[in-house]
Parts: structure tokens; C-alpha cells; sequence
């Protein structure tokens, strides 16, 4: 894991003066999770997405894959669900940036709260169960086999990995590919690294990783291989 792909949101956005008056529009009484929808709240959801991009270096705040607009559009995602704490939904440190398919994955029943019964949001680390972007290093809670797969080293890391699916098939074959990049002739060795019991949902899914696997090794052996032809 490179530097880029473990940050930790070191600072909150401010809200700006636009931001509460859209927030106040959008709720002006009690908050409900179905107001996030508002059109009022366009402009603020976009300075959060603005920020947040620059602060976690463009990468998802759970599987720190990059993130592009064409095929992982970033979104933003509640740490704690609005569903859960809809009080919370407007408040910088509990928004962070995702992919769709962790954000997806996550969704808003699995606990991510040591006690869901708090009123006030909770700023520190042991209170919370998964990784906490603005609080965690992410490479002291998960290790990156060979950049490829996802290994729980804490309880933390452990629960973010079941919360965001990050064993899933999809998952390791796209990291598999951007290792390929680099190492094309390396195909033997990332097979031989799912064939273990902690990633169920890759053994369960072999034949399709396998094939994933063979087809871009072999598109970029034939790239480079046109690149070293005279």
C-alpha cells in the first residue's frame, strides 16, 4: 500500500454559510434520512465531494481502490448510516468518500457503533467497530498481500472487511489487474494466494477470478509486447 492509498481525513470540511442555509432548507425541523435527497443540497454535496477527493487522495475510504467518475463514481457515504443517526447526517466528520459497491456493501444495517444508543457522535476510535477514515491508519488495521488481497490484522480490520465485502472476487481481480500492470509474468503466484480458507467468497468464485486473471495477463503481455516491437 502506497502512501496515497493510506490516508487518514486529517481536517473536517467547514460548512460555509451557503452549506447551512441548503442544510436548513433541505431540514428545518426534525432530520429525517429521505432529506438527503434534496435538490437544495446540490451545491453542498458537491463542496464535500470536492474536498473529500483532495483529502483521501481520490481513493475509496474502505477498499482504497482510486476512484473515476466512468467507472467507480465516488459517492458520499455516512460512516454511521443516516438511517441509524439521521442527526448526523450533515455533520463533516461522520461523511467520507466511497465506491459504489463498498458503499453498496456497507449498507446501513451491520453495525458500526460499539453502542448504537449514543446521542451525541462519538470522535474516537474505540467507539467505533470499522476503520474510521478520519481517525484510523487503515495499513495498521488491514494488510494488502501482495497488494491483491485483504487480511484483517485487527478487529477492526476484520469488521471493515465484512462490512464492505472487501473478500469479493470482483475486488481482488481488479487489484490483481493493476499489479499486472507492473508484472504480467507474476500469474502464478497471485493464484496460488486465494487458495486459502480466509477468502471464502474467492474460492467460491474461482473459476471466474481465474479467467479474469488469464484474460488481462494475456492482453498485457500482448501490450507489451507490441511496445518492445521495432
Amino acid at each position: 500500500m502506497n502512501k496515497f492509498e493510506d490516508f487518514i481525513i486529517d481536517k473536517d470540511y467547514e460548512l460555509t454559510t451557503e452549506d447551512e442555509e441548503a442544510i436548513q432548507k433541505a431540514s428545518p425541523g426534525v432530520k429525517d434520512g429521505d432529506h438527503w435527497t434534496k435538490p437544495c443540497l446540490d451545491c453542498f454535496k458537491q463542496n464535500i465531494k470536492d474536498y473529500l477527493k483532495k483529502k483521501q487522495n481520490e481513493y475509496c475510504a474502505y477498499c482504497r481502490m482510486e476512484l473515476h467518475d466512468n467507472e467507480a463514481s465516488p459517492e458520499i457515504e455516512h460512516i454511521v448510516p443516516k438511517k441509524l443517526k439521521a442527526d448526523w447526517m450533515y455533520i463533516p466528520f461522520n461523511l467520507c468518500l466511497s465506491c459504489k459497491l463498498c458503499n453498496t456493501k456497507k449498507g446501513n444495517v451491520k453495525p458500526v457503533l460499539r453502542n448504537d444508543s449514543v446521542t451525541d457522535l462519538p470522535t474516537t476510535s474505540d467507539q467505533y467497530l470499522l476503520i474510521h477514515p478520519h481517525l484510523d491508519k487503515y495499513s495498521d488495521n488491514i494488510e494488502l498481500v501482495d497488494g491483491i488481497l485483504y487480511k484483517g490484522i485487527t478487529d477492526k480490520g476484520v469488521h471493515t472487511i465484512y462490512l464492505c465485502e472487501l473478500d469479493r472476487y470482483e475486488l481482488a481481480a481488479a487489484r490483481a489487474s493493476e499489479v499486472l500492470k507492473k508484472d504480467a509474468d507474476s500469474i502464478t503466484r497471485f493464484l496460488l494466494l486465494v487458495n486459502d480458507a480466509n477468502n471464502q467468497k474467492l474460492l467460491n468464485n474461482l473459476d471466474s477470478f481465474i479467467e479474469k486473471i488469464k484474460e488481462r495477463a494475456k492482453r498485457y503481455k500482448e501490450i507489451q509486447g507490441q511496445k518492445i516491437t521495432p
